[in-house]
């Protein structure tokens, strides 16, 4: 049996009590003090997360930028310097190998961030497409990985740095020090609302992160498990990789089609095509269960009448509405219903179809929710 990774931060979680977790084969934080007071806190003023699980690839030279090209659905050549995109590595069949974001950082220097439970796979992948003729570098164990997220991120971060946060828009990058160590600074996030992700040497996150909450507790800011993470992502509507996408499933029906830039000749891009030309045969959907208080979790069947027509991708309670949440795969034909039933624990629960995301940054909830 493979040994568990730790993060360079793992000593620390123990002292700041946190419970822990596996995942992605990673011995992880995924809670503190609790996940719907560090969810709150993220919302309403700031949180900071380990995420140095997550594996971070580099790639140089004249041919890094035609290898991206061949290996993500969203086109690469469109980042200016100080750039970062969201985009996905498909198979040849239009499936999801990952969900992942680059960053170009040089002329010919770019970063890709991907998932740690596909550090391998991707690396493989990449490798199988000619990246050792690229300038390919793995720095998943090298790399540190923190997030400040939430409407104080800025506030809290501005005094240790010089580097320029108030003029970042978002997905814009930049080298620069910040708490005295050398990060790569993003204004990305997985949550739903303002932040940065700072990537910087492992041996120095443990000193980063300590610097930042100690700075952020006037604030309210507090240390932010995977538990939190994952109810902010889903009110956002944000898929993870291994519920709303896996190989068996197409960035088109996640409702990822912004991140698909057809007409280039990426890895997926024929079937891709297809599909958009011929319709999905299912789309992602919001799940409201009708009465205020069953959870559909992952797994979970949906029927209309007596027909099955999903399946139940994420769900759990959701502290922004003080309520359960959820989202699924409804066959394209039930995606316009207004409502569906799904089976927990053998008994059917009337549930409301709706639209993602539930949550939207500056609008609070979607309407509907």
């Amino acid at each position: 049996m493979e040994a568990l990774g730790r993060t360079t931060l793992f000593g620390l979680h123990q002292r700041l009590g946190a419970r822990m977790t596996v995942f992605g084969g990673f011995e992880m934080p995924v809670s503190y003090s609790g996940i719907i007071e560090e969810h709150l806190a993220v919302r309403s003023r700031a949180g900071i997360f380990d995420l140095g699980h997550m594996g971070e690839f580099e790639l140089t030279g004249a041919r890094a930028l035609g290898l991206l090209e061949r290996a993500l659905s969203n086109s690469a050549a469109r980042l200016e310097i100080g750039r970062a995109q969201y985009t996905l590595m498909c198979t040849p069949e239009g499936g999801t190998i990952d969900d992942l974001i680059v960053y170009r950082l040089g002329d010919a220097r770019y970063m890709l961030c991907v998932n740690a439970s596909n550090i391998a796979p991707d690396r493989e992948w990449l490798l199988e497409l000619g990246a050792k003729d690229d300038g390919f570098r793995d720095l998943s164990e090298e790399t540190g990985l923190v997030a400040v997220q939430g409407p104080q991120a800025l506030a809290v971060l501005r005094p240790l740095t010089s580097a320029p946060l108030d003029a970042m828009r978002r997905f814009a990058v930049t080298e620069a020090e910040v708490a005295g160590r050398r990060c790569v600074i993003a204004r990305t996030g997985y949550t739903g609302e303002d932040g940065f992700e700072l990537f910087t040497a492992a041996p120095g996150a443990e000193a980063l992160f300590s610097a930042i909450l100690e700075a952020g507790a006037p604030a309210g800011m507090l240390p932010c498990g995977l538990g939190a993470r994952d109810t902010l992502r889903m009110e956002a509507g944000l898929p993870l990789y291994g519920h709303e996408l896996d190989r068996a499933t197409s960035p088109l029906e996640a409702g990822l089609d912004a991140f698909v830039k057809l007409g280039r000749e990426f890895v997926g891009a024929a079937a891709l095509g297809a599909e958009r030309r011929d319709g999905l045969r299912r789309r992602l959907v919001g799940i409201r269960t009708g009465d205020g208080r069953s959870v559909a979790r992952q797994g979970y069947k949906l029927f209309a009448g007596d027909r099955e027509v999903g399946i139940m991708t994420s769900g759990t309670f959701a502290p922004t509405f003080n309520r359960p949440l959820g989202m699924a795969y409804l066959a394209s034909e039930a995606a316009a219903r207004e409502s569906v039933e799904v089976e927990i624990r053998n008994r059917r629960v009337g549930a409301a179809v709706t639209a993602l995301p539930f949550y939207r940054r500056g609008k609070g909830p979607a309407p509907n929710t």
